[in-house]
């Protein structure tokens, strides 16, 4: 293990941030958007910021670190090298030397324990991109005691997996609360993603492939993630139910099929928001020009592939090997999505979803969240770095949440989308908006 800097005291930090598995996909990005736009965090009492890629190459970071870097941030971006993610001994040292983590490594239920683990016990705050949310309900029953000792923050599903939805959400809330004078309670939530054209992330398929032989179980978890008790979360099961269906969404004025993250995004705002929603959460996704009987070919079709499903699911239940041989096929074929090759696909597509949120007393909010580039890299990088950021920023003022184990909107949601909507942080490359519909009922309760 060697690295350009040694973790110092705990209180004495050798970096602000350190992105951890910075040469994969998603780390690649979000290294790439921090050295852009670390200029819009303002540290307090300091104007450095100091910052780290991390990693098993040092070959491939010193690459990275060429490319990303500049004339004014050159010498400001370390190069750590970690070759064993599940060497406890070495992540404590990396969690030890940093204010903030990022964890970029994945799939998290195979490589992101001791990271998490050592974040925990070091006090070091803590953001994710992962999507396995059985595997953060497991952390939060192992270590959310040790979080509220050491006072350590941990941000999961801080990219595309959850936070469009999630801060959508938060945002309707807070728009509709001033209508109502008081904390809204949703009686009616839909999203509707659109994202047309963009690349899947080599670790969001190994993930895929690593969760084949805990299928059954992992169904189990995502029912159980929203209760505190662990017992089934039945509003979370019905909408994983009613998600599975095509549906006619009126507000967006189309018909729309599975958001493909709904399987994700459901149980976390079902955990995130639950005290303020008395509906189910419907998760959609939007095709261009899909109607009717466009669908009803779709379902056909899925129909008729899905025997190939069960027997792939038969061979896993009983030849566990079956999802590791897959695993190291997919390795072989150095599948990259954020390389040259997809550059252009990556840069050229748009990120848009939009929360469609009722309150008890009639009224509605529209929320519009856009973003310039994919989905699963660009739009993940830059919704992890800005909920990063947010953090920071936070921490310097003293107002992070401690000891908490949850979403975006749960540790930085106001000032998350403080950062969303300003213009001089964000430029053209984000949108986020409101639009409100009051009735007047609302607005004399309000009075």
């Amino acid at each position: 293990m060697r690295n350009e800097s040694s973790s110092s005291s705990k209180d004495e930090r050798s970096w602000d941030l350190v992105v951890m598995g910075a040469t994969g996909d998603a780390g690649m990005a979000i290294a790439t958007y921090v050295a852009n736009n670390f200029k819009t965090y303002k540290k307090a009492g300091s104007s450095s910021f100091r910052w780290a890629i991390a990693g098993r190459s040092e070959e491939k970071l010193r690459k990275l670190k060429s490319r990303i870097s500049s004339t004014d941030n050159n010498d400001e971006i370390g190069v750590l090298i970690y070759p064993d993610v599940g060497d406890p001994e070495a992540m404590r040292h990396l969690a030890s030397s940093t204010r903030i983590l990022v964890s970029a490594v994945g799939p998290y239920t195979l490589l992101g324990e001791f990271i998490f683990q050592a974040c925990v016990l070091q006090g070091t705050h803590y953001v994710d991109v992962t999507g396995e949310v059985d595997w953060v309900g497991s952390m939060r029953e192992r270590y959310q005691k040790d979080a509220n000792r050491s006072g350590s923050t941990l941000c999961s599903f801080a990219g595309y997996d959850c936070v469009p939805c999630d801060i959508t959400l938060y945002l309707a809330r807070k728009e509709l609360s001033k209508c109502e004078g008081e904390n809204a309670t949703i009686t009616s939530l839909e999203t509707v993603s659109c994202t047309p054209d963009g690349v899947f992330p080599r670790g969001t398929i190994r993930t895929t492939i690593a969760k084949l032989p805990e299928s059954a179980s992992f169904v189990g978890k995502l029912v159980r993630y929203a209760a505190s008790d662990g017992s089934i979360h039945w509003r979370t099961a019905i909408s994983l139910a009613r998600w599975l269906l095509p549906k006619w969404s009126p507000e967006f004025g189309a018909f729309t099929i599975p958001h493909y993250m709904g399987w994700c995004n459901i149980p976390v705002i079902h955990r995130s928001h639950d005290s303020s929603l008395a509906c189910t959460f419907q998760d959609r996704f939007s095709l261009p020009h899909i109607g009717l009987m466009q669908i009803i070919f779709l379902y056909l079709f899925l129909v008729a592939i899905s025997p190939l499903f069960v027997l792939l699911q038969i061979a896993v239940f009983f030849v566990p090997s079956t999802a590791q041989l897959l695993l190291k096929r997919f390795d072989s074929l150095q599948y990259r999505g954020n390389s040259t090759a997809y550059e252009n696909q990556m840069d050229n597509a748009t990120t848009d979803v939009y929360c469609y949120a009722k309150s008890t007393s009639g009224s509605k909010a529209t929320v519009h969240l856009h973003v310039n580039g994919d989905a699963g890299i660009k739009a993940t990088a830059l919704l992890a770095s800005e909920t990063t950021f947010s953090m920071l920023e936070l921490l310097d003022q003293d107002n992070l949440p401690k000891g908490v184990i949850g979403s975006p909107s749960q540790i930085v949601g106001d000032k998350l989308v403080e950062r969303l909507q300003d213009e001089k942080t964000i430029g053209h490359s984000c949108t986020l908006t409101v639009t409100v519909v009051d009735k007047p009922s609302a607005k004399k309760k309000g009075d």
